[in-house]
């Protein structure tokens, strides 16, 4: 996550690309299609490191990965975004009259990147659903990064991280219990 902040380079030349195809896109407005821009930008950004970063989980998708054993269970958990790749490509090629500058480009594209794992169910959201509760991961501890284009990678890491978080799930869980219990019987705790 970090090159893409402090890699100048690396920011240049990506945003070069974008400001070139938004040029193109405006130039030749009938030679390609909103969903031929959506593969361009996912062909230039969506399997770097950075990209689909994930800043949280639902409470589904722990339970899902700790039945088992918080490893990375097959087409069960997906990365939803709260917009779709789609509605970003309007916003940067096709609502605006010139391309966003360097750095505004990176903030919306970022912020439009961030993800949460959900359960499969949980992302069709889509379809006029509200996105759903997640339990925030911070940023900083860089798990889950890209790997494949619609994939992550699932280390030790990620592995000792879900664990650790079921756990303090599962004991705020049986505090919130003990409170409700000790409520109903007017025993203050």
């Amino acid at each position: 996550m970090e090159s893409i902040h402090n890699d100048q380079e690396l920011r240049k030349a990506l945003h070069s690309i974008y400001a070139a195809q938004f040029d193109t896109f405006k130039k030749f407005p009938k030679a390609f299609t909103k969903a031929d821009a959506t593969r361009m930008l996912t062909g230039l950004m969506g399997s770097q490191p950075w990209s689909w970063r994930v800043i949280g989980i639902t409470s589904d998708a722990l339970d899902v990965f700790s039945k088992n054993e918080f490893k990375r269970p097959t087409g069960q958990i997906q990365r939803g975004r709260r917009d779709n790749r789609a509605s970003t490509v309007r916003a940067l090629f096709f609502e605006r009259a010139e391309p966003m500058p360097l750095d505004e480009f990176f903030e919306f594209f970022l912020k439009r990147e961030e993800t949460v794992l959900m359960t499969k169910s949980e992302n069709q959201h889509r379809q006029g659903k509200e996105f759903p509760d997640f339990i925030p991961i911070d940023a900083h501890h860089a798990l889950f990064p890209c790997g494949t284009l619609v994939g992550w990678k699932h280390r030790k890491a990620e592995v000792d991280f879900l664990r650790e978080l079921h756990a303090k799930q599962l004991e705020a869980h049986e505090y919130r219990r003990h409170l409700f219990r000790c409520s109903r019987l007017g025993i203050h705790s």
